[in-house]
């Protein structure tokens, strides 16, 4: 949770103590009753989807090292070609060319120029061999290129649980708030007599203001001695 949500969070967490303490004055099935249990059911919500929201992170976390292994593998595999492609030149102008690193090097870019060396070296893959690559070469890149393309999926997966889970936790969040403004009205009502157990309700129900920053004092200029 954000610091907006923490704090009202920590709001729920008071009213339900205030409603467990205060449990005789609001009979079962009352409207009061209700939105307390309500109010109950948001929190235990909220701190399971907090649950998820952390463990979707760290599958996130997981999943981007994952792609950024394959992705360096599959970039190491296409340097080679560069690297042997330049020393070719000499026998077959042009080749250079062909076997460039990609300027934008945005996961798709880089996934079609692995694909491209592969269709651009198989037919002089002997030539490959004979500047010193291994005979293995083109099977490699494939499989880099393979590898690479099957991380993307876990990534975009742990992203979107991470995305829902954050929503989630905000529609948890409004809906605690409607319960909380409803109960105000009740409360209020309740104790209009009750001084002390107003002021409870307050500052139960009460939701902190996040600190203000603290703006920066204007610098008077000093007046070098004369």
């Amino acid at each position: 949770m954000n610091d907006y949500e923490r704090r009202r969070y920590e709001a729920f967490l008071r009213i339900i103590q205030f409603g467990a303490e205060s449990a005789a004055d609001f009979p079962d099935n009352s409207i009061g009753s209700i939105q307390f249990a309500e109010i109950a059911a948001v929190v235990g919500l909220l701190d399971q989807l907090a649950t998820d929201k952390a463990a979707s992170s760290g599958s996130v976390q997981f999943a981007f090292v994952g792609k950024d292994t394959a992705r360096e593998n599959m970039r190491e595999e296409m340097l080679d070609i560069v690297r042997t492609a330049r020393s070719m030149f000499y026998q077959f102008p042009g080749i250079e060319a062909k076997f460039r690193m990609p300027r934008n090097r945005s996961d798709q870019q880089m996934l079609a120029a692995a694909r491209a060396f592969v269709t651009e070296a198989t037919p002089l893959s002997a030539d490959f061999i004979a500047y010193g690559l291994p005979a293995t070469f083109l099977a490699e890149l494939q499989a880099a290129i393979d590898a690479f393309e099957a991380s993307l999926a876990p990534t975009g997966a742990a992203t979107d649980a991470q995305v829902a889970a954050i929503a989630e936790i905000g529609a948890a969040i409004r809906r605690g708030m409607i319960a909380r403004r409803i109960m105000d009205g009740v409360v209020r009502n309740k104790y209009r007599n009750d001084v002390g157990k107003l002021a409870a309700w307050l500052s139960a129900s009460h939701i902190e203001k996040p600190p203000k920053k603290k703006k920066d004092e204007p610098t008077t200029p000093t007046t070098p001695n004369p």
